[in-house]
């Protein structure tokens, strides 16, 4: 399946009769209740526990940090044991040689689809955008450190820096921002955080532009990406992968109807170095 299994599956040593807990650090969601699991800490226990009888029991720990730019230095200078989490790929990553990653698109691609939620006095307005020229004259928002703000920058397309998600919506409806365009999962589950809000979802646009989202961690958690890796092999053969996958992003992807749009194309240029073996894995809803 993936590029590197070959060298975790080749040497089949045999299972440690008393091994210790593996401790596996993992983020906090930004939003919404501390205790729903996110997709992510779904993904990387699945993993876990497809490989837990062969190699031994784990405990996830979950850490508070606030915003990608922190996650990004505590996993740089490995500040909590095994802390692994998804992060948007991005070439600028991998300069200091600290960090890892499993080449597998954990969202198979979901994240790279964007419908946009308007402010209500520019939702006729927004009902007419179908180009990137058009786009350019609304304000985006986008949250502080994410890749997203230098995708939309570079594409020409203004932008407004907000904390998180929740703070985006609620920027949108105070008419700071024009727009804000999540993902399909993350809008609707937004949506159903934000109960009194006039959320009203436009139903004509939407946004493209590749962003793959991988595992990371720090290099000395490499032997717990192996076994991570392995899982999600696992998984993705037995179909439980794609099971967990469209409860949590392929649902979404449906509801938001995505067939029906006017797709503006945006270029990513920070993923110049990234091989294209993860497309193999990408899932294509206007291709269904």
């Amino acid at each position: 399946m993936l590029a590197t299994i070959a060298s975790i599956t080749s040497a089949q040593t045999p299972a440690d009769p008393h091994p210790k807990t593996l401790i596996v650090t993992h983020k906090l969601p930004e939003f919404g209740d501390l205790k729903h699991k996110t997709y992510e800490q779904l993904v990387i226990e699945l993993a876990l526990e497809k490989t837990q009888q062969r190699v031994g029991a784990f405990e996830m720990v979950p850490v508070n940090v606030i915003s990608r730019t922190h996650a990004v230095a505590a996993l740089n200078q490995n500040l909590y044991q095994n802390f692994v989490m998804v992060l948007s790929y991005e070439d600028a990553l991998l300069e200091s040689g600290n960090l890892i990653y499993i080449p597998f698109p954990v969202e198979l691609g979901a994240l790279s689809y964007r419908i946009c939620y308007a402010n209500n006095k520019l939702a006729t307005q927004v009902q007419e955008i179908d180009s990137l020229q058009e786009l350019k004259a609304y304000k985006v928002g986008v949250g502080a450190g994410w890749v997203d703000a230098k995708i939309l920058q570079h594409n020409g397309v203004q932008i407004v820096e907000g904390s998180n998600i929740t703070g985006l919506f609620r920027m949108t409806q105070a008419g700071r921002v024009d727009l804000f365009c999540p993902s399909p999962s993350e809008y609707f589950h937004e949506l159903r955080e934000e109960k009194s809000a006039a959320l009203q979802l436009d139903n004509k646009l939407a946004l493209y532009y590749p962003l793959p989202k991988f595992l990371f961690a720090h290099k000395s958690s490499k032997p717990l990406l192996d076994r991570i890796q392995k899982g999600i092999e696992i998984a993705y053969k037995d179909g439980s992968y794609q099971q967990l996958w469209d409860e949590n992003q392929g649902q979404a992807i449906t509801r938001a109807e995505l067939g029906k749009r006017n797709f503006i194309k945006l270029e990513n240029p920070f993923i110049s170095t990234l091989d294209d073996d993860y497309k193999q894995y990408l899932f294509n809803p206007l291709a269904q």
